[in-house]
């Protein structure tokens, strides 16, 4: 058997449970990856480890964190677990995200924009700096933001989840700008496009499944972001399966 892109290296995926962070976690296990499955769905992640096993591939790991009620004190208790059992992370894949209800901002209430502010931003930011040492660690290593096509333009009715998308990409330059010196941890952001994933669904409800791709279109390039094939991608943006 040959060896995959990733084999050796740890990655977590945040919003494993997710159509998106899901079809990815599952291209990463493929390409010898362990893979740290972080969700708030329990049940989700159960599902998905038993899928990955089956496959004959690794066994991932399972984290269940509610990012919308995590603390800093969760998130350097994740980094301490990890330390004690892998000692380094080589991959970081932000894919958790958490629509909410669009609608105009000025319908939006004020635990509404803190609860989707927290999942869809400050838990970026949140793991990111905690995991951030371990992923030192790695000779290469790679963050990879999640965005959306639609809500990071600043389109009217996105609400706190459109802001956010915004402000994510934006934490990802400033992350890759004052990692770039070191030259050991590499971020990036991809744009997924339309995808038939459970957001695009709630977001697009008059749209037919089978005009998008699935999720799973997107798993190469996931995967190759995370890998050491894209050595020297950093600071980009992305959008789409495009090459690998």
């Amino acid at each position: 058997m040959s060896a995959g892109l990733l084999d050796g290296r740890v990655v977590l995926v945040s919003g494993a449970g997710g159509g998106l962070g899901g079809a990815a976690a599952k291209a990463c296990a493929a390409e010898g990856a362990c893979v740290v499955l972080l969700d708030k769905a329990t049940s989700r992640l159960e599902k998905l480890h038993d899928e990955i096993v089956l496959a004959g591939h690794r066994q991932p790991a399972i984290y269940p964190l509610d990012l919308g009620k995590a603390t800093e004190a969760d998130y350097a208790e994740l980094a301490a677990i990890l330390d004690s059992q892998f000692g380094v992370l080589h991959g970081l894949l932000h894919g958790a995200a958490e629509l909410g209800v669009l609608g105009p901002l000025a319908d939006v209430k004020a635990a509404q924009w803190d609860n989707l502010l927290r999942v869809n931003l400050s838990a970026a930011h949140g793991l990111t700096r905690a995991l951030l040492p371990l992923l030192q660690r790695a000779e290469d290593a790679s963050i990879v933001f999640t965005s959306d096509s639609s809500a990071r333009v600043g389109k009217a009715y996105w609400g706190a989840y459109g802001v956010a998308k915004i402000a994510l990409e934006g934490l990802a330059r400033m992350w890759a700008e004052e990692l770039e010196s070191a030259g050991r941890v590499r971020v990036n952001v991809l744009v997924p496009g339309p995808v038939n994933s459970p957001i695009r669904r709630r977001s697009h409800p008059g749209e037919l499944a089978e005009e998008c791709p699935p999720p799973g279109t997107l798993a190469a390039r996931y995967v190759y972001l995370l890998s050491p094939a894209s050595h020297g991608v950093h600071g980009q943006t992305l959008e789409g399966p495009g090459e690998v």
